[in-house]
This record gives structure tokens, sequence and C-alpha cells, in this order.
């Protein structure tokens, strides 16, 4: 009997602790804007294509308690973030491409899950700032759309980086 209670408050206390160390975790997801149109040249729309990837990337985090979403000024990028944003009820906050330390910096105190969209010549140094290693060697190409980068950040241990398509 006395065993069984013991055996009852360890598992508790695992509980706890697997529980615990799992809510210190935050979630960073960051992307390329979707795809985009060649006209207007200074700040392109997105393709049909484009707008249906924004869609997907909604369906993909709309469970992955998203509380803030970062996104440049450009339609492009705007748009990708928008049906998240819109469906979660979330202001999309602009940051600035050429300043990117101070959001990796504002990032890195966040407890909140997040959306960053960005640009192939800008997401390489949010992920490998947040990731606080080059995960990232180069830029990306420009007709890559498709990965999303999911960078968690914890109390205890280093980042950790995983790629999938969407």
């Amino acid at each position: 009997m006395y065993n069984l209670i013991i055996s009852k408050k360890n598992t508790w206390i695992a509980i706890l602790v697997v529980w615990a160390l799992s809510s210190c975790t935050t979630s960073f997801y960051i992307v390329r804007h979707a795809e985009k149109s060649a006209t207007p040249k200074e700040d392109p729309l997105l393709t049909e294509a484009g707008s249906q990837r924004a869609e997907r990337l909604k369906g993909i985090l709309s469970n992955k308690g998203i509380e803030k979403v970062y996104s440049t000024k450009t339609v492009r990028t705007t748009s990708t973030a928008k049906p998240l944003s819109e469906a979660k009820m979330l202001e999309i906050e602009i940051y600035e491409p050429k300043n990117q330390s101070a959001l990796i910096e504002s990032l890195k105190k966040s407890k909140q899950n997040t959306l960053v969209v960005g640009h192939s010549n800008t997401i390489r140094h949010i992920i490998n700032g947040l990731a606080e290693k080059e995960f990232l060697k180069k830029d990306l190409e420009d007709g890559e759309y498709s990965n999303l980068y999911l960078v968690k950040r914890g109390k205890f241990g280093k980042p950790k980086v995983k790629v999938e398509e969407f």
C-alpha cells in the first residue's frame, strides 16, 4: 500500500515537471512571403498561388497558439500574414527589415508563440538569430516559397530549429 502511494506521488511529480518544462517553450514560425506577382515592380501583390499558400499557412498555424504576428510593410508580406491574423483577430505588427537585430532581440524576450513573415534575404538572419547558430548559410533562392521554419526556444537548453514544407 505504501509503495503504491509513493508511486502515485512520483507519477504526479513527473507529470508536473514535464508540464512545467513544456510550458516554458516559445515557438517562432518564420516564413518567406508567398508567391508574388511580377507587377507592380515596387510592391507586388500575391499571385493566386500565393493567396492559396497564405490560406494554407493559416490552416497549419491556426491551432499553434499564435499570439503575435510580425511582417514587413510590403503588400506581399502583409498579405501572407493576413489570413492568420484575421482568423486570430491579431494586429499585424510591422518590423523594419533593415533592422532585424531589434526584432530578434524583442522576440528572444517574448514568451508568445509568433509568426514572422519576411523576405528571401531577411529570414536567414531572423532564424539564425533566434537559433543562436548558423542554421541557414545563405539567403533563400528567388523561387523558394514553401518552407515553414520553426524555432523553439525554452528556458533550458539550446534553441531547436525544424523545417517543414507547406
